[in-house]
């Protein structure tokens, strides 16, 4: 079965709080070197920028090289990439992947 409306609802909001646009609506942005577009690009647009600002970003790119490495490892990619498996269970996993690695609150996010 689906998930419930208001569980999608809440979960959308607190990942929509952990933004930089949304947490600091007056901060500028800091901009990338290349211009991306769509959802994947205010993502990596809000990361870099919070990365930048906290003087991270080599921290961040290596715990992102890092994810690529695990999402070739079959079980993980069947995790978190598999459109039949709710959504609870893939923020759960990859919870456990973040502590597991002890990746930055940044890239964690």
């Amino acid at each position: 079965m689906g998930e419930s409306t208001g569980e999608s609802t809440c979960l959308s909001l607190l990942v929509r709080s952990f933004s930089t646009s949304v947490v600091r609506p007056f901060a500028k942005l800091v901009r990338p070197p290349v211009q991306v577009y769509g959802i994947e690009g205010r993502y990596a647009t809000a990361l870099y920028s919070a990365a930048s600002k906290e003087k991270k970003l080599d921290q961040v790119e290596k715990e992102l090289l890092r994810v690529g490495q695990l999402l070739k490892d079959p079980k993980v990619s069947l995790a978190v990439l598999n459109p039949y498996i709710k959504r609870t269970v893939k923020v759960k996993s990859l919870n456990d992947i973040t502590k597991r690695e002890k990746f930055s609150p940044l890239t964690a996010n």
